[in-house]
């Protein structure tokens, strides 16, 4: 079962495979900071300290909205459209 850690927190929460960042956050005890909820408006943008191979592969849509906010892409991703397929990610919450 996949594991999110969320920092600064350092709050962690086992999820199933498929669960979405946003979601999984919220299951550690993190509110989460999101506003559209569909990967247009860039609010969800969290650094990924960890793990981001066990991520699915970012779509255009997300990499347009990170590039909107000069977010590198190898580095944070948007956790209201991420879902999470395996393993441990680590993410630091907030911009």
């Amino acid at each position: 079962m996949p594991k999110v850690t969320v920092m600064p927190a350092n709050v962690s929460a086992d999820v199933p495979v498929g669960e979405l960042l946003i979601e999984a956050g919220e299951k550690a005890g993190v509110e989460m900071e999101a506003g559209c909820f569909s990967c247009e408006c860039g609010t969800c943008a969290a650094e990924i300290v960890s793990g981001m191979e066990h991520l699915e592969p970012p779509t255009d849509a997300e990499l347009d909205v990170l590039d909107q906010w000069s977010k590198d892409p190898s580095k944070y991703r948007l956790t209201c459209c991420v879902r999470i397929k395996s393993g441990e990610v680590v993410i630091k919450a907030g911009h």
